[in-house]
């Protein structure tokens, strides 16, 4: 299996006699892959987490950017159509609010010479909420990275930040803010989040219930996985990488959340809360219920449950109904896992009490 991947390029951006090296991330959208400029504000960090290789104990060269020069480069990228947007995040220096003041005014040098395109801005935890309020207005989205499940993980890792006020309210509210935005065409892309994975001693289950409060309660239009990799001169430097299996199995599970109306309760897990990454989560759970659905009779939310078939195929089916036999199904663009759950009869053999 090949994973989608950040895939990173480089490229040299003339600027009258200066050099700028500047990383170009190719994002995912939907099908589409989009060029996005994804840097800091700056790499000079105040936090000493034991998973970071910026972190402030650690002796790098460190680097910051103006406001008015990088809104300089991003213009410039764009202009040449080397980009589509900007992703900007920071690490912290000094605090919090003096990050996000200099995230906001690049966006704001920006949008005043004409730069219409995608800003994605990630905020810093304990970022004040008038600023907050500001960046849901300039933005098309903002987030804040809760990085970790629970306060006990992030002692563990050293973070040393009020979970519940610098984390958890600050997204609460990010996500009231954008609703607001949203009715007025503002923030389009709405709120996300990211996850480690495997730094601490998070279980799936825990990374799993955070991601579904983001998707139902928060309305977050995507949450990130990202699979421990050891830094050299951390703390963390001989642990092991984690299995970017464990991080793909995560996003199955996070799309059959958002967009399948699964819930973090309904996922097979080991012993240990986490998911087998050696088999598909969807079908895991149709074999745990020994699922059959009569595939002219029932309901869509039930059709979707079936491993195989996705939500453009089960409105295909909708449509074409009734289905006379596997031929058709083939057709219509459905996979050969999907059939020994799939029943011709007209009467439905198994009702999906499951997910109700």
């Amino acid at each position: 299996m090949s994973f989608k991947r950040e895939k990173w390029s480089r490229l040299v951006v003339n600027s009258g006699f200066d050099q700028y090296r500047v990383p170009i991330f190719s994002a995912c959208a939907g099908s589409r892959r989009v060029p996005l400029l994804k840097t800091l504000i700056s790499s000079r960090c105040r936090n000493n987490c034991k998973f970071c290789a910026i972190r402030c104990e650690e002796k790098i060269a460190r680097e910051r950017w103006e406001p008015e020069e990088l809104a300089s480069v991003a213009l410039k990228l764009w202009k040449f159509g080397n980009i589509k947007g900007l992703f900007l995040s920071s690490s912290v220096e000094r605090d919090s609010d003096y990050v996000v003041e200099k995230e906001l005014e690049t966006v704001e040098i920006l949008r005043k010479r004409g730069f219409t395109a995608y800003i994605h801005l990630r905020l810093m935890p304990g970022t004040d909420i008038e600023l907050i309020k500001q960046s849901v207005e300039i933005a098309d989205r903002v987030g804040i990275n809760i990085e970790f499940p629970n306060k006990g993980h992030y002692d563990d890792m050293k973070l040393f930040l009020d979970f519940k006020q610098d984390i958890i309210k600050r997204i609460k509210f990010i996500s009231r803010q954008v609703k607001k935005a949203q009715k007025e065409g503002k923030c389009k892309a709405g709120i996300d989040t990211q996850m480690v994975v495997g730094a601490s001693d998070e279980t799936d289950k825990q990374i799993l219930d955070v991601s579904e409060w983001m998707y139902k309660k928060l309305n977050a239009r995507r949450v990130y996985y990202s699979a421990f990799e050891p830094m050299k001169n951390t703390p963390l430097e001989k642990k092991p990488a984690e299995s970017r299996w464990r991080e793909y199995r995560l996003y199955q599970c996070s799309f059959l959340i958002q967009k399948y109306n699964f819930s973090s309760k309904d996922f097979v897990l080991d012993d240990s809360d986490k998911l087998p990454v050696d088999q598909d989560p969807k079908l895991l759970i149709a074999k745990k219920l020994s699922l059959k659905v009569d595939i002219n009779n029932c309901k869509y939310d039930e059709l979707i449950k079936v491993p195989g078939i996705g939500l453009k195929t089960a409105d295909s089916i909708i449509q074409s109904r009734p289905i006379k036999n596997l031929q058709q199904l083939k057709k219509l663009g459905v996979l050969g896992r999907a059939h020994q759950f799939i029943d011709f009869k007209r009467e439905v053999q198994t009702r999906l009490n499951f997910w109700k």
